[in-house]
This record gives C-alpha cells, sequence and structure tokens, in this order.
C-alpha cells in the first residue's frame, strides 16, 4: 500500500554520485507516519548517502505573528527529532525556487503532498528544471486522493463508501528505519532559525494564542480528545456552548499529525462501528479528503467562480432584496455587529485562531446575509478566514467557505437574500442549544 503513496514528478534518474538525498518538505513537519521521510531514508540508505531535510521560509498574504510562531514552535522540536535521527536539517528563507538550488547537489529530491495552485504550480515548475529524479509522496491524508476520485466531486455522499471501504486498507503500523549514514553535512543552531524568523515582514498585530506547535502538542490534544470526549462527539460536536471538538485542525494544517495516527489510536480504543467514531471519522477523513479533492480539480476554490450553476444564479436573483443589516468589512472584522452570537464567533477566531465548526456555518451565511454583493461577502470571508485562523489558507477553510456558498449542497426552500442556499438564524442557534456559555466566553472581549 505504501507505493500507492509514491508519485514521480519527472522522467529523470537518481544520479548517484550527488553528495545527499534531499527531502524539501511543506506539509508533514513530525516524524510518525511521515512517508515522505521513510521513503528518504530507505533511498538514503540504498544510496549510503546522508540526508538532508529542507524548509523555505515563505512569506504568505496575510501570514501574521500567530500562525509563523505556531509553526516555528513545531519546526524546532521537528529538527530536534531528525538531528537524533541522524539526518540534517535546514530553514532558509525565501521561494521555493531555493529548492532548485539545494537540489544541485542532491540525488534525488522527495517531497510531499499538496494540493493548493501555488504549490501544485511550484511542484510542477521544480520538476521540470530538476536534472535528477523528483518523486511526491502522499503523507498529507490517508488514502491517496487518485485512489477515491481523480475528478471534481459534487457531494460527500458520492465518497463516503469508498473512503470507509479503503479505510482498514491504509491504516498500518509505521516505522522510520535507522540511518545508516549520519554525516553531518551542515549546523544550524536554534537561534539561527530563530533570526529567520524574526525578520519576516509580516504582521504582528495578530497575536500567538493558547495553541502551541509541534507534534508532542498534537498528540497530547488527541489522547485527550479520545479519552475526554470522543465518547460524545456524536451528540455534542455541534454544540458552541460545550467543548467536545477535537481541535486538531490546526495541527493537522501544518502536519504536526497525520489523519493515520488519529485513526490508529481512536480504533484501538473503540470500535468503527460506534456512532461517535463514524461521525467523527466522516469529519476528519471524508470531509478533508473532499476538501483537498475541491482544490486540486477546481481552480477557482478562492473565487465565487467555484459555485454551482444554481447557487449563483439563485443568490444574483435575490441580490437586490432588502437587507435589514448592512456592514462593512472593518465592523465585521471587530466584531461589532447587532449579533452578539456573530460577534462571539468573530472573536473566538480573532482571539484564539480557531473559531466553532457550527458557528463557522452561521458565521459565514450571516455575513452573505449582511453584505450588498454576495460576491463581496465571499471575499471577505477569505481574507478573514486566512487572516486569523491557525488553519488559513487550508483546503478544508476553502471548502467550509463554499459549502456556505452552495458548493456541495443542494437547494433549499426558497427564502429572501439566501434564495435557494441553506440558511441558519439566531433562532435556530438558540431552539438546538443553550448559547450562553458560549457568549460568556466573549462577551468582554
Amino acid at each position: 500500500m505504501e507505493e500507492k503513496r509514491i508519485f514521480k514528478f519527472n522522467k529523470k534518474t537518481i544520479n548517484k554520485n550527488q553528495k545527499y538525498v534531499l527531502y524539501w518538505i511543506q506539509n508533514s513537519l513530525r516524524l510518525k507516519y511521515n512517508y515522505a521521510l521513510k521513503f528518504a531514508i530507505e533511498k538514503a540508505n540504498i544510496l549510503k548517502k546522508p540526508i538532508l531535510v529542507y524548509f523555505v521560509l515563505k512569506e504568505f498574504p496575510l501570514g501574521n505573528l500567530r500562525q509563523y510562531e505556531f509553526l516555528r514552535q513545531g519546526i524546532l522540536e521537528f529538527k530536534n527529532h531528525l538531528e537524533n535521527l541522524g539526518a540534517n536539517f535546514l530553514v532558509e528563507k525565501g521561494d521555493f525556487d531555493l529548492v532548485l538550488k539545494k537540489a544541485q547537489n542532491a540525488c534525488l529530491v522527495i517531497c510531499d503532498c499538496g494540493y493548493l495552485k501555488k504549490q501544485r504550480f511550484w511542484r510542477e515548475k521544480i520538476a521540470a528544471s530538476l536534472q535528477t529524479a523528483f518523486y511526491e509522496i502522499e503523507s498529507d491524508v490517508l488514502i491517496p486522493l487518485k485512489l477515491v476520485s481523480s475528478k471534481k466531486v459534487t457531494y460527500a455522499f458520492q465518497i463516503r463508501k469508498k473512503v470507509f471501504d479503503l479505510l482498514a486498507t491504509f491504516v498500518k503500523d509505521f516505522y522510520i528505519p535507522e540511518i545508516k549514514n549520519k554525516q553531518k553535512i551542515l549546523e544550524q543552531s536554534i537561534s539561527e532559525i530563530d533570526n529567520l524568523f524574526n525578520s519576516l515582514k509580516i504582521d504582528k498585530k495578530v497575536k500567538p494564542t493558547i495553541f502551541i506547535g509541534g507534534e508532542s502538542q498534537a498528540r497530547k490534544k488527541l489522547l485527550s480528545f479520545i479519552e475526554k470526549k470522543l465518547r460524545f462527539y456524536k451528540d455534542y460536536r455541534n454544540n458552541p456552548a460545550k467543548d467536545y471538538q477535537s481541535n486538531l485542525s490546526p495541527y493537522l494544517h501544518f502536519g504536526f499529525i497525520s489523519d493515520i495516527e488519529i485513526v490508529k489510536l481512536v480504533l484501538d480504543r473503540f470500535s468503527i462501528k460506534n456512532e461517535n467514531v463514524k461521525s467523527f471519522l466522516n469529519e476528519l477523513l471524508v470531509w478533508r479528503i473532499l476538501a483537498r479533492i475541491f482544490v486540486l480539480y477546481e481552480k477557482n476554490y478562492k473565487s465565487w467562480r467555484c459555485l454551482p450553476e444554481w447557487a449563483v444564479q439563485t443568490l444574483d436573483l435575490h441580490s437586490r432584496d432588502r437587507r435589514e443589516y448592512l456592514y462593512d468589512l472593518d465592523t465585521l472584522e471587530k466584531g461589532q455587529t447587532h449579533d452578539p452570537y456573530w460577534n462571539a464567533a468573530q472573536k473566538e477566531m480573532v482571539l484564539t485562531g480557531k473559531m466553532h465548526n457550527y458557528m463557522r456555518m452561521y458565521w459565514a451565511k450571516k455575513v452573505i446575509e449582511w453584505t450588498s454583493d454576495w460576491r463581496k461577502a465571499f471575499k471577505w470571508l477569505i481574507y478573514l478566514n486566512d487572516k486569523y485562523e491557525l488553519d488559513g489558507r487550508d483546503p478544508n477553510g476553502y471548502l467550509g467557505i463554499a459549502w456556505s456558498f452552495g458548493k456541495f449542497d443542494r437547494p433549499w426552500f426558497e427564502r429572501p437574500i439566501f434564495g435557494k442556499i441553506r440558511y441558519l438564524s439566531g433562532k435556530s442557534l438558540e431552539k438546538k442549544f443553550d448559547m450562553l456559555p458560549y457568549l460568556n466566553k466573549f462577551k468582554d472581549s
């Protein structure tokens, strides 16, 4: 099954006469269930070469201190783990063309999977320029996407059975081979890495939160979730007043933990027939894989142009409907609307870097309602998500916003402003949940 995770990106051969095996890492900053690292070690052992694990520290639009500090914490832990194994690790600041420079002395180049447009662009550009073999290894999701779908998917149910049918095939024990050639080919201190992060030209007003980055922190979150929350997940996962979500999404986004490890530890404790487990795995696997299929095959995943035709038509038909409230972006960003539930959700995201999943749906729907142009609402939601969420710029976030506009959903009963788009109201929140505890968390913020 591990062979199904391997994709050769070009037709070049391995150059045995070069100095090292290069693993360009982006999305798998961990040891456990890092199949790209395992593949790199196996190749290095065959070639009797040392390994260089290479991370390019790039300044992204809307990147901020919150996201980069979370990343820095994880990188330093990963550096320590790699050096204990006998691998070399290097961080350099710049753009991904730096990979080509490091590849000049590489026997072969290995990377982990990435599905966003810029990630695909750089992989293809590097593959076309390399003079040696270039491999991409699926370490981001439990089941390689090509085994689930080779084209766009309209609804989650279309892949759900396939994902659950393949699950047991890919949940296997994992080990990291011993590195045979532990030659030190470079040295980089923690302070040097810190200096690189400190030199970034990023928004430093968006502060770090209670979330701490790294593989060990991710595993603590997982074990706490399994022990204290999972048995209640189906009943309470949607309740904003109760903290029964796993809170693993930031760690999955940066690759500090693998969904394979999550599934394995869950199934070590609970039966897959357990309704709580099925509900959790549907979120973790089906929707996460669907999100990656979405951004891989839909070039407009950050634009309203990704929406189905019926959704665009119904939103346009109701674009001139009277709106009781209209807000500009600044008011929304500050969480200063008339709606205390929406304000609490916005403040949760701004303060903690994560918003309760059910409130994310409500949050997005209300921006549609309070904006004169629903296309502008789509753009604003992408901006707020990418700026404040620890897992901004993630396929899951883009899918969630598109879903709020009708993507992967069906037409509902027609109503003002939303047309046939699914509607959520404050009254529906009150009917389902006691919202006071949620409000109290952020009312003075």
